[in-house]
């Protein structure tokens, strides 16, 4: 048989197969289904607008935005430095913290980029519990210096997140006598000859041009040494002082029912004043009345602490400049050094005891009497 007889044989069998299957006919139809009764219409919802234009008007939008750029959250400059940082960038930049508070990683980004609204404003499921704007948490936090602590601030453990302490007095005390030597130049060689604290044996020697001086810090196991100019709690520490617990001595928590961040930080109906995070003083008052003078005790804690302030500095535990207080290097009797923590745990706090007026007064009782105040 030839290739042609084949070809024709295949088409024939192709075309014999079609026929069949269109032959092929489609069975008869079911029954009719029966329909079912139609359900009951759902209640309309609110309008958009009438839910969403409570926060989103232009006007409040844009009232909101200036304040908030006016403040050092976003016109600082600390996420240049400290937002490219793991272990830093969580507080100090944007995409540091909102890794940090959905996932727990602590990263370290390419480029530190200020907090922005979105920063603290995720989606708007937070609503859900009660709060008037949504947010990325309002899970308890872990203390950064406390093993196992935890701050639960309700609305206000977004911000407990970042301001709180990264240390505690204890992390400085040691367990050996030692020494450190340490060089100094420039404005610090007056600093430090004036009012170096180096310990009972300490030394100080400046170099034969006198543009070197040469300290050596001697800490005994009565001594306390403080390894940094940037020794403390670290910034912003009111979660701790909230619950009394940085200090060199434990205190009692400040009631929670209405203390809270939220409650006196970002107050007003507009939106802009409660995002200038300026606390309204008469807030206290509209609880307290008469029964609480918040401006008078920071007065007397604000006088307390300028007199320790002055002790230590004369100590040589601290320098006063023009842009704050700064730790200086020292080897100071362990009450002595407690003092000078207590007074920056106070510093730090910037609230001149309003976070917690009974422990203010406890850490200011224990520096004035190492100080002999």
């Amino acid at each position: 048989m030839n290739y042609k007889s084949i070809s024709k044989l295949f088409m024939l069998g192709f075309i014999l197969a079609f026929m069949f299957s269109s032959c092929t006919k489609e069975g008869p139809m079911g029954l009719p289904g029966i329909d079912g009764a139609d359900g009951t219409d759902g209640a309309d919802g609110l309008d958009g607008n009438q839910t969403c234009l409570v926060c989103h008007t232009q006007s409040n939008m844009d009232a909101i935005t200036a304040a908030y750029m006016e403040h050092p959250h976003a016109a600082g400059s600390s996420f240049s430095y400290a937002g490219t940082r793991a272990g830093c960038a969580q507080c100090h930049s944007d995409e540091g913290y909102v890794t940090y508070v959905t996932t727990g990683a602590e990263i370290a980004p390419a480029v530190g980029a200020a907090l922005t609204c979105a920063t603290c404003h995720n989606n708007h499921s937070s609503l859900e519990d009660d709060i008037s704007a949504p947010i990325y948490s309002m899970e308890a936090v872990a203390s950064a210096a406390i093993d196992g602590k935890t701050y639960n601030y309700e609305a206000s453990n977004l911000c407990a997140t970042c301001h709180q302490a990264r240390s505690t007095p204890a992390s400085y005390y040691r367990t050996e006598a030692t020494t450190f030597t340490r060089t100094f130049t420039g404005a610090d060689i007056a600093a430090y000859q004036a009012h170096g604290a180096v310990g009972p044996n300490g030394s100080k020697t400046l170099n034969a041009t006198e543009d070197t001086l040469t300290v050596v810090f001697d800490v005994p196991l009565t001594h306390v040494y403080t390894t940094s100019t940037h020794a403390g709690p670290h910034h912003g520490p009111q979660a701790n002082m909230i619950a009394a617990d940085m200090g060199s001595q434990i205190g009692t928590p400040f009631e929670q029912a209405h203390h809270t961040c939220i409650n006196c930080h970002m107050h007003g109906e507009d939106g802009a004043s409660g995002h200038s995070y300026v606390a309204d003083i008469d807030m206290c008052n509209n609880c307290h009345g008469d029964a609480v003078d918040i401006e008078g005790i920071q007065g007397a804690i604000a006088t307390r602490m300028a007199a320790v302030e002055a002790a230590l500095e004369e100590l040589g535990a601290i320098h006063v400049a023009e842009d704050g207080v700064h730790p200086m290097y020292a080897s100071l009797p362990k009450d002595e050094w407690d003092a000078f923590w207590n007074y920056m745990c106070l510093w730090e706090d910037k609230s001149h005891g309003a976070h917690n007026p009974g422990y203010a007064r406890q850490l200011l009782n224990q520096a004035e009497a190492a100080l002999g105040l």
